[in-house]
């Protein structure tokens, strides 16, 4: 019975697991996700002043990292099930607080409970869909997947309703749908299988290594930088409105391209995602050359494009350098998350001291140089075969 039970039962409770745990990110993720569009543009709605939305655009980045180090341990006292219920709960609030509160005490609150309740979702999520490890590349390409739908149509719907009603009763709408996660995430395994090796994930998580610097560049550029300016790029280019509406369609469409990602989550599994890591960054800088050039589009799709294979390969590469897993993710979480939080104040300012041209052909030059060093000490072949 042990011998014959194995391959088939894993497959199935891998993938109910990978698909609820998605499914509790997706409810509560479209706030975060459309705050980035609706905030620079409309700054006087929410009482901030333009200064003060690159403080609230990366302060939600800046506490999940401090928190990262303490997931594993709080999973394993209280049931990674138990946990993700409260982050849940703490992220739909955090959005309701978006649309019934103002000024920049009370935003600097809701986005810090945000970035706590990110925080901890981001790693059981993760968890849940690497699993033991087989066929990774799958299960996280679906997690991607499942989770991306809820900010697809979050950004699809936001823009558009934002220019119909008050900008603030739109995450008022959201908060309120994001509370369902709460009683689904409780329907979760409590996923005692986590190595608790604390001190060896800890030394690890700030070890200055060409791959975790390559990830902290990549964030900062295609996703930070991206993501802070699109909206106003745009309307440099047409009205304010439609730049609202273009932008959301933008960041949807980033988010659709990861729906039917799983695709490739196999391609992954087959060909080793270490392979794929180096022509991911390249198309990256690609598409940061092309914006700097002036061709905003294109280089906008071939950001999204490039970022969606990015984010099913960045993580299995990463749970890969170590037995324990929650410790690898958290690894790489805190790399990229430093780099997506300086992105959003380097982006905001960039745009305002030095104009984006210049901001992201800088951008562009720090991901070829990182992809250089990566390159370099690459000497080593995948851990997998070490």
């Amino acid at each position: 019975m042990a011998d014959g039970g194995v391959t088939t039962a894993e497959p199935a409770r891998g993938y109910r697991d990978t698909i609820v745990a998605a499914a509790c990110l997706g409810l509560v993720w479209p706030g975060d996700a459309l705050i980035y569009v609706v905030l620079p543009l409309y700054p006087s709605v929410f009482g901030v002043e333009i200064a003060t939305i690159a403080i609230l655009l990366s302060v939600n980045r800046v506490i999940r990292i401090v928190g990262y180090g303490w997931v594993a341990p709080l999973a394993r006292r209280f049931g990674a099930n138990t946990l993700t219920a409260a982050a849940c709960a703490a992220g739909a609030l955090s959005t309701l607080g978006y649309g019934l509160l103002g000024g920049f005490v009370l935003l600097f609150i809701a986005r810090l409970m945000w970035g706590g309740a990110y925080g901890v979702i981001n790693l059981t999520n993760t968890a849940y869909a690497y699993g033991d490890g087989r066929r990774a590349g799958m299960h996280v390409g679906l997690n991607r997947a499942v989770s991306t739908i809820g900010p697809v149509l979050a950004l699809g719907l936001g823009g558009l309703i934002v220019t119909l009603t008050d900008p603030r009763v739109v995450f008022v709408i959201y908060g309120v749908v994001g509370l369902l996660a709460v009683p689904l995430a409780l329907t979760l395994p409590r996923l005692r299988h986590p190595p608790g090796d604390a001190p060896a994930r800890a030394s690890g998580r700030w070890t200055v290594s060409p791959l975790n610097l390559f990830f902290f560049v990549v964030a900062l550029g295609a996703d930070g930088v991206f993501t802070a300016t699109l909206s106003t790029l745009l309307a440099d280019l047409i009205p304010v409105t439609s730049a609202l509406i273009g932008a959301g369609l933008l960041l949807a469409g980033q988010r659709l391209i990861s729906v039917p990602s799983f695709v490739s989550g196999p391609l992954v599994d087959r060909f080793e995602a270490s392979r794929l890591l180096v022509p991911c960054g390249l198309v990256i800088v690609g598409g940061l050359s092309a914006i700097a050039a002036g061709y905003v589009y294109s280089g906008a799709v071939v950001l999204i494009v490039a970022r969606a294979l990015f984010a099913i390969v960045s993580p299995v590469i990463a749970a890969q350098q170590s037995t324990d897993r929650i410790g690898a993710i958290a690894s790489y979480a805190t790399w990229s998350d430093c780099g997506l939080a300086a992105g959003a104040f380097i982006g905001i300012m960039g745009m305002e001291w030095a104009g984006y041209p210049a901001t992201y052909a800088m951008l562009a030059a720090m991901t070829f140089a990182a992809i250089v060093w990566l390159s370099l000490r690459q000497a080593t072949p995948p851990p997998a075969r070490g």
